[in-house]
């Protein structure tokens, strides 16, 4: 792509030369520009860091097939966004659209889930890849940072997920933000909503877009969070998936919402939000911008768990959770309120908790205490063992254990015990920071 200009030397001799522009819907990223995207990479990679994730960096280019299994046929990234091409083997192959998909065929390939303990929590950040309308920090080559928790079946990963998420915005000095969550159940219980959803938007279809129009029989869950149609009232009030999800799911639900309500992290519920990934089971949210400059595009965070993406690439079945970052409307936003970016620092416990409600509420708690600290924290909440909390410890290498017992949490104590020394010591609840800085 470029302009051609007529350069007229003199009388006799006109040159042709040509101005080339970048492509549409890309940036060039210059000295100061990548100053500032560097010092938010670094403090990103240093939050996950003190949050137990370690880095990790797959091709920016994969099997077309790869991400039609993952992300779902009917997602708008499938139908329209891809970047593909054939390779000269003749392969399908697409510039990555996300990075989820190419996280789990890394860990599927390289049999990781065997080689390391789990959970198996990993961070990457790079170039995506989507053709769709340029704007204002939306671009069709833009820049993500996310994270993957992979392994874990404890709905405690899921509030600890969210509430990383959530520091990342704190520690950057963003204010202006709200989280929204939702279960949208497992695959049975959605399909069966789905079934309900087709059924009650065949009634409004004239009501609706062309584009929603077709989408009542591939995907009506996309009507949900259409940009122009999800406004609707009767769009708002299509039926719920709650109806169809199991106790257990309940359950968890509930106890999510409890522990965030125990961490004071706001939130509301919103059962209209689905995401726009095929894979996503269950918990899932989103944290958006209140900033009126963001409006029509104010989602800065946006993740969840899902349960049969590692099995549907190949591997053992085991679910994970997870979110990802757009790093231009991040830094959009810190222009827009006039943030310079600070960093953190490094990691060094292991809480182990038992399998009670107390005691696995006082380690998120714990956590989140450590961690506002700088203290670099992380918890194996489905140890159903201590020995397992103990081994995942030896094998991240951590300073130390902080052990929450019953007994001790009533009194208000814990037990510590520093893995290099092997000492181990009661002390006050109100003292772990202290004393980790102290030793």
């Amino acid at each position: 792509m470029g302009e051609y200009y007529i350069v007229i030397i003199n009388d006799d001799y006109n040159y042709l030369i040509m101005q080339y522009n970048k492509p549409r819907g890309t940036e060039d990223w210059l000295p100061e520009a990548s100053d500032n995207y560097r010092a938010l990479t670094d403090l990103l990679f240093l939050i996950a860091r003190i949050n137990g994730y370690r880095e990790i960096k797959t091709p920016i280019f994969e099997s077309s097939e790869l991400f039609i299994r993952s992300v779902g046929e009917t997602s708008d990234i499938v139908k329209k966004e891809f970047y593909s091409f054939k390779d000269k083997g003749d392969r399908e192959m697409v510039l990555r659209p996300e990075g989820t998909a190419g996280v789990i065929r890394a860990i599927v390939e390289e049999k990781l889930i065997n080689k390391l303990p789990s959970p198996i929590k990993l961070a990457y950040s790079g170039p995506m890849f989507r053709y769709e309308r340029p704007q204002s920090g939306r671009l069709r080559q833009f820049n993500q940072f996310g994270l993957e928790c992979i392994n874990t079946n404890s709905v405690m990963d899921d509030v600890d997920t969210l509430m990383l998420a959530s520091s990342i915005l704190v520690t950057l000095g963003i204010k202006n933000f709200e989280i929204t969550i939702n279960n949208i159940g497992n695959f049975a219980a959605r399909n069966k909503w789905i079934d309900e959803l087709r059924a009650y938007f065949k009634k409004y279809k004239d009501q609706l877009s062309e584009l929603s129009q077709s989408r009542i029989e591939s995907n009506p869950l996309r009507i949900l969070d259409d940009k122009v149609d999800g406004k609707k009232d009767f769009v708002k009030n299509a039926p719920k998936v709650d109806k169809f999800l199991s106790e257990k799911e309940k359950e968890d639900f509930t106890l999510i919402c409890d522990t965030l309500k125990a961490l004071n992290l706001k939130y509301k519920i919103d059962q209209t939000l689905v995401r726009g990934l095929d894979y996503y089971t269950n918990f899932i949210f989103e944290i958006n911008s209140t900033d009126k400059r963001l409006e029509g595009q104010p989602t800065l965070i946006g993740g969840g768990r899902y349960a049969n993406l590692v099995k549907e690439l190949g591997g053992q079945e085991c679910s994970c959770i997870g979110f990802a970052l757009g790093i231009e409307r991040l830094l959009l936003v810190l222009e827009y309120e006039n943030i310079k970016i600070t960093k953190s620092s490094q990691i060094d416990v292991v809480v182990a908790c038992f399998d009670d409600k107390i005691s696995q509420q006082a380690a998120i708690i714990s956590l989140a205490i450590l961690r506002s600290s700088g203290i670099s924290a992380v918890c194996k909440f489905d140890a159903t063992k201590l020995i397992k909390s103990f081994n995942y410890a030896e094998s991240l290498n951590a300073r130390f254990v902080l052990i929450l017992g019953v007994k001790e949490l009533k009194e208000q104590k814990v037990v510590i015990k520093n893995q290099k020394t092997m000492k181990q010591e009661t002390i006050a609840l109100d003292k772990i920071v202290e004393y980790v800085k102290a030793n």
